[in-house]
């Protein structure tokens, strides 16, 4: 009896987290498909009178303008998302992976090294916004993918560094050392033995690397000027007028920014979820 309570009590506590955290999912699906009477009703409908596909075609608005009530113009803001994320991903991955096997295999720096590397995060992106804006601007890359990916790269490579320092050190050399006297090289032993062992933190550090990138706002905001460099989250601003915030087009924005990290993290969550936990439990 007194198991089957603590159970319930579990069961209970759970319910209410997982409610806690999916809540605001949740109102952004709701409000995305609300007609425009309903985004500022008091006390506000939790479930829409009238499902509604005007907030994504812009057809319906009385009140917004035309720039703010449909969002037909997303599709080069998301190939600018996706080019950006997945670059940065990918580059900032390799990088990571080459350092952080040295580091691990060779010991330089020690740990000293290490939390330096981490130490980079902490510079907040607004110290940086405008001595990178100048730069770009005189060698002609501002308003370019590279002017977001350059600067990505910084905070994921340190993450990536950090967090795969730990992957290369439970790996055992004795495997690399098989394959030295089997006549492979250095490079080699690290691409066909060490990399596809370590693929569970590799696809950690890419995963981690890509959901940064994709929802930076302020150096996208700063770097970036029009629809050829600039990002979802920039876009999601233009509904945010100077009187008023068109919630329903805004929802429906921001539910197609969602889903692409969504479905990302559903069909790699086994590599993220092995990677952050490998070393945990021995």
């Amino acid at each position: 009896m007194k198991k089957r309570i603590i159970n319930t009590i579990r069961f209970a506590v759970t319910l209410l987290v997982l409610a806690f955290f999916l809540f605001p999912i949740y109102w952004i699906i709701i409000t995305a498909f609300k007609p425009e009477a309903e985004w500022f009703t008091t006390p506000p409908t939790f479930w829409p009178t009238k499902w509604t596909w005007s907030n994504f075609l812009g057809t319906g608005s009385a009140t917004f303008g035309t720039t703010t009530t449909s969002i037909a113009g997303i599709k080069p803001f998301l190939r600018n998302s996706i080019v950006v994320a997945t670059t940065t991903s990918i580059v900032s991955t390799l990088i990571a992976a080459l350092a952080a096997y040295s580091i691990s295999r060779s010991k330089i720096g020690g740990t000293g090294l290490t939390g330096w590397f981490i130490s980079m995060r902490f510079l907040p992106p607004i110290a940086s916004a405008i001595p990178l804006y100048v730069i770009f601007t005189r060698i002609k890359l501002l308003n370019t993918w590279f002017s977001l990916i350059l600067p990505y790269l910084v905070p994921t490579t340190a993450l990536s560094i950090w967090l795969l320092i730990s992957f290369f050190n439970e790996i055992p050399q004795e495997i690399e050392e098989a394959a030295y006297i089997d006549g492979a090289s250095a490079m080699k032993t690290f691409l066909h033995v060490v990399f596809p062992l370590s693929a569970p933190g590799l696809a950690a550090a890419a995963i981690l690397s890509f959901i940064q990138s994709w929802g930076e706002f302020l150096l996208a905001l700063v770097l970036t000027s029009n629809a050829s460099a600039q990002t979802l989250p920039v876009y999601l601003g233009r509904y945010i007028t100077g009187w008023r915030v068109a919630w329903g087009p805004l929802s429906a924005a921001g539910l197609v920014t969602m889903l692409p990290v969504i479905i990302f993290a559903l069909i790699t969550q086994r590599f993220l979820i092995r990677g952050l936990t490998l070393g945990a439990i021995k």
